[in-house]
């Protein structure tokens, strides 16, 4: 649901301005919930409505991904639900540069 809600935020700048892809497959066996080939940034959201932890898998999945070079831009479910305007300025604004990846570090702790 809340991939959703954000990709209906996303899919208008994704036919235009930045081409985000949605259901990015990855090493042959991952699935990237959004993909921004230019920058090499999963965007992924975390958890559901009521719990944003990461499992261990996810950790380790992004381990391999990171392994090859491409940088992760996790959004907690809540914040997208909550805040879905929001969520897609703030992946919007890291695309386009404005915004650093290493600015978000402690953003949703």
């Amino acid at each position: 649901m809340p991939e959703k809600l954000l990709w209906a935020r996303l899919k208008t700048s994704a036919q235009n301005e930045i081409p985000i892809r949605r259901q990015f497959p990855v090493l042959g066996k991952y699935i990237l919930d959004f993909f921004y080939e230019d920058l090499q940034l999963a965007i992924e959201v975390d958890g559901n409505a009521f719990h944003d932890d990461r499992t261990e898998e996810d950790i380790l999945r992004q381990q391999e991904v990171e392994a090859i070079g491409i940088e992760f831009l996790r959004l907690p479910a809540r914040f997208v639900l909550r805040t879905p305007d929001k969520a897609a300025e703030l992946v919007l604004s890291v695309c386009r540069g404005e915004v650093q990846l290493e600015e978000l570090d402690t953003m949703f702790l």
